[in-house]
């Protein structure tokens, strides 16, 4: 039996394609690139090795899904299968926070007003009528540190709730610093579902997130892999499952500009792709799953890889805003590019949902209940493709030719990470 695609961790990458990931990396960080260690062919092979060995163990135990970017996808958190089925919209109610995480991928230095996905919006009700045009399922709120601001976090929810009624799923993601018993209660009355501790930022002390335990109905833990931490972790899942934690999230660390510094000094080895990974992180996570499940641990641990996020996030986003764009005759795509076909080809378009139109490409305009415009973008992606008979039978019958699989299915041409 063939082993799951996952590719972030088992294909290789087609040498063109990794040779743009490594230029469009080589851009971001300048000079600074050459500073990387990406491991010696030894090192690779060895690691590489270990990878295989632990996706064939995986393969039979676990169920490895969303075309093989997420395992064990067996038992996964209400907010999880709102993001992998597209329907998640996260709003980050503010850009400050009061923890020191090494691994953090951004500045925590923005006074800015809630945003999400570069729309921002003033008030609770103009983002709660975002949410019911666009057809969200679920919604996080996230930050920063979304307790440092327990007001604006508390009204935005409570507006959420009250127009969107019992059927959307809310939960918020926290290092648990400022929770409090009280706040607690606050939380769960204004309807939240769901609440995520990042306990790397408390070095896994499980002392505030008790307090969520018994009020909110699903209590996770949502974490990087960090390999330093292995040992810790294992020991610290059995706490969780005492302490009554519902779900464990990992995630692959990368590499940014902003924390450059403190992700170089610890000797990772780094891995291109479409952003700069860690190869170690995804070992410890792949190494946790199957812990829990050889030790017969009752947590489900689940590990969401970088490429999960481009793929998928990015295909949901595309994806919501080609369905409000839709035109007759045309299709959205699994990868949610709008696709026409003409008698003799076929032609794709992306589609934008934007604060302001750019006048660069044809737009229409959405209006909120608030009154709040906002404007959809057609930009188109390709000219009109030529496609031979046989190519556009395939094209019908859900078989794409290799030059436009990108735009019809999601992960389609190739694996989008390799440890080359």
């Amino acid at each position: 039996m063939p082993l799951p695609l996952f590719p972030s961790v088992h294909s290789d990458l087609k040498e063109s394609t990794l040779q743009h990931h490594i230029d469009t990396n080589r851009r971001e960080y300048g000079l600074r690139y050459d500073l990387l260690n990406f491991g010696d062919s030894a090192h690779l092979a060895a690691a590489r090795g270990e990878r295989d060995e632990l996706l064939s163990w995986l393969e039979t135990r676990a169920l490895v899904g969303y075309a093989g970017t997420k395992v064990d996808c067996t038992s996964l958190s209400p907010g999880c299968r709102c993001c992998g089925d597209g329907g998640w919209s996260c709003l980050f109610i503010n850009g400050r926070c009061n923890g020191r995480c090494f691994y953090c991928p951004t500045a925590q230095d923005d006074d800015g007003p809630p945003v999400t996905n570069g729309l921002s919006f003033t008030t609770p009700e103009e983002y709660a009528a975002y949410v019911v045009t666009l057809g969200f399922s679920g919604v996080s709120i996230s930050g920063g540190e979304p307790l440092l601001t327990p007001e604006l976090t508390l009204a935005y929810l409570a507006a959420l709730r009250k127009r969107c009624g019992d059927d959307l799923h809310l939960w918020l993601y926290t290092n648990g610093t400022m929770l409090t018993p009280d706040l607690c209660r606050r939380l769960r009355d204004v309807g939240l579902n769901e609440i995520r501790f990042d306990l790397g930022a408390v070095r896994y002390n499980l002392k505030k997130l008790r307090l969520a335990v018994g009020c909110i109905p699903t209590v996770s833990v949502e974490i990087p892999a960090v390999p330093e931490d292995e040992q810790l972790l294992r020991v610290k899942m059995v706490e969780m499952v005492q302490a009554g934690v519902n779900h464990l999230n990992l995630h692959q660390m990368r590499l940014t500009p902003y924390n450059f510094v403190p992700m170089t000094e610890r000797g990772y080895t780094f891995l291109n792709g479409d952003k700069v990974m860690v190869m170690e992180s995804e070992l410890t996570a792949l190494r946790t799953v199957r812990f829990g499940l050889e030790q017969g641990i009752p947590l489900p641990v689940n590990y969401c890889s970088f490429p999960y996020k481009r793929l998928f996030q990015h295909a949901a986003a595309r994806r919501r805003a080609a369905l409000n764009l839709c035109a007759a005759g045309e299709v959205v795509t699994e990868a949610g590019y709008l696709r026409t076909l003409s008698p003799t080809g076929v032609s794709y378009c992306e589609a934008s949902l934007l604060q302001n139109p750019t006048y660069r490409s044809p737009f229409e305009k959405i209006v909120l209940e608030t009154g709040r415009a906002l404007y959809l973008e057609r930009r188109p992606m390709t000219p009109e493709l030529e496609l031979s008979v046989a190519e556009m039978i395939a094209l019908k019958v859900g078989v794409p030719p290799e030059r436009v699989a990108r735009f019809e299915k999601i992960g389609g041409g190739g694996a989008i990470n390799s440890w080359g």
